[in-house]
């Protein structure tokens, strides 16, 4: 610092610098003026005003020589006014714009719920028709004979079974549902090999039915008619019938193509085991109401108007007079649901043995000491195979003594495939034992599907079979249980 002020530099260079400066100080000057001149002519053109008709700015613009400006280009603009004649939107199309929108987010929920909903259906549920059991009407007075015909008669179809060699049968038929479901009995077709079908409503009109499936265990089977203007009958609760009850049974004994005959009876028996075959047997109505060939899969009828179940000439035995057996519309109903969703019955249970009834006298007979079931086989695919051999007496099942074998099967009939019971048994040396037994599917085929034979004319009515002649065999004779296999 001290060699900065005491510098001897010649005094003529530091005149000849100042000099330059100015001379720098000159031009930027010049510079900065015709800038300033530019800037004044361009906004001169943007407004249309001159420095004289505007001599504050003018003035303004002198003393900011020496400052950069920026240059704006010229640009034109329309100002904007505001809407004089503005008028607010109509009620009437404020309402409708409301509607609109409403419609469009109703029609978008629908929309989303549909698919939702489509995805999340079973598809194997889809299929099956459904029906209600009605209860018994209350504080209504019954119909007679007559009205009850008007009425049901509109749901009772004639059924030809046939095929192309000329063999067939007749048989009767109830309206299951509107979209053209048909119930009958599973024999009606037994004795007719590719059987065809024709079906003729109480109006005369004749149409096509295709088989949809049968069971040969409860003896029904489902038809199935496209296209056609059904009146479905009304089905009652079978649960609900007591004995002395007076019924009606509608059917189409003689001719199917004709009008349906009525006969009038009572109930005979709300629930009694009928053994149907050698290897089956059922709870059935019993009624005295005439129920002849070609009546198989007609109505059974109170006096309500209701079906409350099928005939079947098949389970009629000739050995006694004025009875006659209708399946139950509890039975129908579970039967005929499966057969339609599944094309089989897969929900029926089954023990899986095949066993001599021991009740107290034949015990004493036969010198055994316990009432029960005696193992005469046990299915390899029975939940009690490996846990029982033959000649072991099951005693109880849940609990329940076991006095004759109608016990076991009302409990095993009153189960599904996949449930599970308690037998308590007594093994053949005399040790108890008690173990949970699973219950399999007794699934069963239908008369459609066997190979058949022409041997014996269709539909005709068979006593039921005679006890089996076995020296060991108990009251009820032996067979597998329960419904065979």
């Amino acid at each position: 610092m001290d060699e900065f002020m005491n510098s001897n530099e010649p005094k003529q260079d530091v005149e000849a610098n100042d000099a330059n400066a100015n001379e720098g100080f000159k031009v930027s000057c010049d510079i900065e003026s015709q800038t300033s001149d530019t800037e004044k002519t361009e906004r001169e053109s943007f407004t249309g005003e001159t420095a004289e008709e505007n001599p504050a700015q003018s003035n303004d613009d002198d003393n900011d020589i020496g400052i950069n400006r920026p240059v704006y280009n010229p640009v034109k603009y329309t100002a904007a006014e505001p809407i004089k004649d503005y008028k607010p939107m109509s009620k009437g199309l404020k309402v409708f714009s409301l509607i609109m929108a409403a419609v469009i987010v109703l029609t978008s929920v629908s929309i989303v719920g549909y698919f939702l909903g489509r995805n999340s259906i079973d598809t194997s549920l889809s299929a099956a028709a459904e029906v209600d059991l009605e209860s018994r009407p209350k504080d209504t007075d019954q119909m007679t004979e007559a009205q009850v015909y008007e009425q049901v008669n509109k749901s009772i179809v004639g059924i030809v079974v046939y095929n192309s060699s000329g063999t067939g049968s007749q048989a009767s038929g109830i309206v299951y549902s509107e979209d053209g479901y048909i119930i009958t009995n599973d024999h009606i077709y037994a004795e007719v090999p590719s059987p065809k079908f024709k079906i003729y409503t109480y109006d005369g009109k004749e149409y096509t039915a295709e088989y949809v499936a049968g069971d040969k265990i409860s003896d029904l089977a489902v038809l199935k008619i496209e296209g056609a203007d059904l009146t479905p009958a009304t089905f009652g609760n079978s649960d609900e019938i007591f004995y002395g009850e007076h019924v009606v049974a509608i059917g189409r004994p003689y001719d199917a193509t004709d009008a349906s005959s009525i006969t009038c009876g009572i109930i005979s028996a709300v629930s009694r085991r009928v053994q149907t075959t050698s290897s089956y047997s059922s709870r059935l109505i019993q009624t005295d109401s005439t129920i002849n060939p070609g009546s198989s899969g007609g109505a059974l009828v109170n006096m309500y108007g209701q079906v409350i179940g099928v005939t079947s000439s098949k389970l009629a035995s000739v050995e006694y007079e004025a009875v006659g057996y209708a399946i139950p519309t509890t039975t129908m109903k579970r039967i005929a649901e499966e057969l339609i969703r599944n094309k089989k019955v897969v929900s029926r249970a089954k023990l899986g043995i095949t066993y001599t009834a021991l009740d107290s006298i034949t015990a004493e007979i036969e010198g055994y000491e316990f009432v029960g079931l005696l193992i005469s086989e046990v299915d390899e695919e029975s939940g009690l195979y490996g846990k029982a051999q033959k000649g072991d007496i099951i005693t109880r099942i849940n609990g329940i003594e076991i006095t004759d074998d109608e016990i076991v099967l009302d409990i095993i009939e009153q189960k599904s495939a996949g449930d599970t019971v308690s037998i308590t048994l007594v093994t053949s040396d005399r040790a108890t034992k008690t173990f949970d037994v699973e219950l399999k599917a007794n699934v069963s085929e239908s008369s459609y599907i066997e190979s058949q034979s022409n041997e014996q004319e269709p539909d005709i009515l068979e006593p039921l079979p005679d006890k089996q002649e076995d020296e060991s065999s108990g009251n009820e004779g032996i067979f597998s249980f329960p419904f065979g296999e």
